[in-house]
């Protein structure tokens, strides 16, 4: 029963972080910063492997059956396949690498914590890109998909870090 709160938790928590969103102007270029790396990751790092991974496939799922999910309320099977799937994708790859690198340790060190967010986010940056260069080409997607996230992404990188540290340390 625990799991199944925790994972729906999570699902939760999931949703709700794609729809907390803001526009960063970064090099005359206007980058779209949602929730939903910091939320998954701090999936992959609280909970256990396959609660985590249970999380993120029904959070795929979801959105893939038409609910509006992903960030602002998008969903469809064209989110999955499309030219910004390798993000989505990315969610489960990184789930699946920062959950099972974790392992069973209760206390976490930071640089764990840290480790696991850094490696996480870079999983899920080349995971966007590897598709987004199939449909654009290798210099654009990296230009218009890489680059510009990692203002973001080192944002949450660190706020995740606290985060999941904090609660590692009150736990």
């Amino acid at each position: 029963m625990k799991s199944i709160l925790r994972i729906t938790l999570a699902i939760g928590i999931m949703i709700g972080a794609g729809r907390v969103s803001f526009d960063l102007n970064i090099a005359d270029q206007v980058v779209p910063i949602t929730g939903q790396t910091l939320a998954v990751l701090v999936s992959a790092l609280l909970l256990p492997r396959w609660e985590a991974l249970l999380a993120i496939i029904a959070y795929l799922g979801l959105g893939a059956w038409g609910q509006p999910v992903f960030a602002d309320g998008e969903y469809g099977m064209d989110k999955l396949t499309g030219s910004g799937a390798g993000y989505l994708w990315g969610f489960l790859l990184a789930t699946l690498y920062v959950s099972t690198t974790r392992g069973f340790r209760d206390n976490l060190s930071l640089i764990h914590v840290l480790k696991g967010n850094i490696v996480g986010t870079v999983i899920i940056l080349l995971s966007g890109f590897a598709v987004l260069a199939f449909h654009i080409g290798a210099n654009s997607a990296f230009n218009l998909g890489v680059l510009p996230f990692w203002t973001g992404g080192v944002i949450k990188i660190l706020i995740g870090t606290a985060l999941v540290y904090g609660i590692r340390k009150t736990i």
